[in-house]
């Protein structure tokens, strides 16, 4: 049931504090993340494959494990085919449902190639997870809504959790439900963000650094379930070309995780002289958008915990203002069993 609540997605990202401290916890008692750790330190490369928003959320820890000095690729799962791995890479299969196909089908094709495979999935003994060689898993809890919401960062919390025990990193993951709680406490400011962009066909999210994946899954949510035409790239790419469609009124959002912050206010400055309507998403620094969700984070490896949510409350509004039911959007499935 809802609960209360108008739709299973604002239900679902309202359980996020929960399900991610869930997941954060079953990593801690969970004995395979330490064979995995092991496995990971070994492996020449770390290959990571999924679809979607689990996408996003291995593109993520992709970019973590790279700024160690691992070798990662991130692999959208439909392509795994242009990849050749080898018996000392280590896969990391991600997949909410533990069905989606294209992911299965990646796994039979690197495991052939000799390489070992960890899987992380929101649903134990899925297809995925058997045909895993280590399984791990997020604890969100069965999710109603077609658009991921508390699984998208739940996969962040149990992929952070397990950079940090790679690298030796202490993050201090026990405030990540307080970091998400923070954010809930905004919605009230993203309702304002998404009703303004509800009326915009057309928009632009911009990031740096890590936050070009947020940047990638907030416009995915917009797309998916409000139905507005969003596009995702690093800031630094909008003037090799994106940035001729920018003229009066062109909604642009900013993710601000406080990386390069000079050049993405910059960014802004450009944007703002075309005519753009400018809106930032910014962990403790302000960029000087037209409208601005300013969130307070102490420890900056718990940033994407702040900015997923807005980014799904902003879609969420956006798709209610536009009349739309965010819960079932069209031509979409909750599970993609096709190739």
């Amino acid at each position: 049931s809802k609960e209360g609540y108008e739709h299973f997605m604002l239900k679902e990202i309202y359980e996020s504090p929960e399900a991610v401290m869930d997941t954060i916890y079953g990593m801690d008692n969970d004995r395979t993340v330490e064979e995995v750790v092991k496995r990971l330190e070994e492996s020449k490369r770390v290959i990571v494959v999924a679809a979607g928003t689990s996408y996003h959320a291995g593109l993520y820890f992709s970019m973590l494990l790279q700024r160690y000095g691992y070798t990662s690729i991130p692999v959208v799962a439909s392509e795994f085919y242009n990849v050749k791995t080898n018996p000392d890479d280590t896969v990391i299969a991600i997949s909410q449902s533990g069905e989606t196909l294209d992911v299965i089908l990646a796994i039979r094709r690197f495991k052939e190639y000799g390489s070992l495979v960890v899987s992380l999935t929101n649903v134990i003994e899925s297809a995925v997870a058997r045909e895993s060689d280590f399984k791990l898993y997020t604890r969100a809890g069965p999710e109603i809504g077609v658009a991921a919401t508390k699984t998208f960062t739940s996969q962040l919390g149990a992929l952070v959790y397990l950079w940090a025990k790679l690298v030796g990193e202490k993050v201090n993951l026990e405030k990540v439900g307080e970091v998400i709680r923070g954010s809930l406490n905004l919605s009230g400011e993203a309702r304002k963000v998404g009703e303004e962009l509800s009326k915009k066909e057309n928009a632009y999210y911009l990031g740096r650094g890590l936050g070009v994946p947020l940047a990638m899954e907030g416009a995915l949510k917009i797309k998916e379930i409000a139905y507005i035409h969003a596009e995702a790239y690093p800031a630094g790419e909008s003037k090799h070309g994106p940035i001729a469609l920018v003229s009066k009124g062109f909604p642009v959002v900013f993710v601000n995780t406080g990386e390069l912050f000079e050049e993405l206010q910059s960014n802004v400055q450009e944007m703002k002289a075309r005519g753009a309507v400018t809106f930032g998403i910014s962990v403790n620094r302000k960029l000087n958008t037209d409208r601005e969700i300013l969130l307070n984070v102490e420890d900056e490896r718990l940033n994407p915990f702040a900015v997923a949510p807005i980014i799904q409350l902003i879609a969420y509004y956006a798709s209610v203002s536009r009349g739309l039911n965010p819960d079932r959007p069209r031509n979409l499935a909750k599970t993609v069993t096709v190739e």
